[in-house]
């Protein structure tokens, strides 16, 4: 099995006959045209690449992870699963898009092709009591069936090898499905973590100083790693990727970057090795720049990483 990191959280699984790709925005612009990628990514001269996978696996709606001009680019005869939500939003945005829509209850391994599966778990474990904590839903007594939260983890596997992709999902709210997976699953191989968290704070409030900003910054970073820091002790994985929620504020909003509190990849390794290495955990790191490959049998990358260029960026 290998993993195949394109950018943010768009990432391919690929087994011996099949491959999935995951929570695809490829294109620039995102979010009212703010969000870019760095590196740049030439979505048209991909396009084979992405089309032959198996399957289209979406965590959630929000657009970088559901991209709708990605996806309005992709060929709409791959099947996109998704968890079975109380409200249908998702599955109706995805749909009107072109594709067919296969929702998973929750915690329902499904065979994408031949010996390729994914389980998608609901991040409050379709537990509404959880939901009422979260997000205040006061009609959660009544709504039962599905999930009310917004995010997933989503579990893929070759009866083998075992990856948990928990991308943008709070700590707290998704501890009590983590649980649920340990009991599912025997080992996780890999797990694919968020490092970091988007949103207008601090970088949008003009009511801080300059300071106040930078470091407000500073804790907001150091808040998301330590979230990170708390998936990788209680998943316990064999590899960890941290991924998603990496995104360049571009154009008239670019001198915002240095506010937004989300620290790039370089910074998300420096502080989870370091903290991994003091602890003696045994937990390695899977050190992929965007456009690589890592095998899993072999535990080795496509390529030797190699740290941002400053003055690229």
């Amino acid at each position: 099995m290998q993993i195949k990191l394109f950018r943010s959280a768009t990432v391919s699984i690929i087994s011996k006959n099949a491959k999935i790709l995951m929570d695809p925005w490829l294109t620039d612009g995102e979010y009212y045209g703010s969000w870019y990628h760095f590196p740049k990514f030439d979505i048209s001269s991909n396009l084979k690449e992405l089309n032959s996978h198996d399957a289209i696996y979406i965590s959630h709606i929000h657009p970088d992870h559901c991209s709708e001009e990605t996806l309005k680019l992709l060929n709409k005869d791959i099947p996109v699963y998704i968890h079975s939500y109380h409200k249908k939003f998702l599955k109706n945005k995805i749909e009107r898009i072109g594709f067919k829509v296969h929702e998973l209850m929750n915690n329902t391994r499904t065979k994408i092709k031949n010996n390729l599966y994914l389980n998608i778990f609901a991040a409050d474990n379709c537990d509404p009591n959880l939901c009422y904590k979260f997000i205040g839903c006061a009609n959660f007594k009544d709504n039962t069936e599905g999930s009310q939260q917004i995010d997933t983890i989503g579990v893929i596997d070759d009866g083998k090898n075992f990856i948990v992709n928990a991308n943008d999902c709070p700590y707290p709210l998704a501890e009590q499905t983590i649980e649920k997976i340990k009991s599912t699953y025997e080992k996780i191989d890999v797990l694919l973590t968020g490092y970091g968290g988007a949103g207008p704070y601090p970088q949008c409030y003009n009511n801080l100083s300059t300071i106040q900003k930078l470091d407000a910054a500073d804790k907001k970073r150091e808040n998301f790693l330590k979230q990170a820091i708390k998936f990788i002790e209680n998943i316990e994985p064999s590899y960890y990727l941290p991924f998603a929620g990496n995104y360049v504020l571009a154009g008239e909003l670019s001198n915002l970057n240095m506010f937004k509190g989300v620290p790039n990849l370089d910074e998300a390794y420096g502080y989870l090795e370091d903290y991994i290495y003091k602890k003696k955990l045994s937990f390695k790191p899977i050190k992929i720049n965007p456009g690589q490959l890592f095998d899993l049998t072999s535990g080795k990358a496509s390529e030797n990483y190699k740290m941002t260029d400053a003055e690229e960026y």
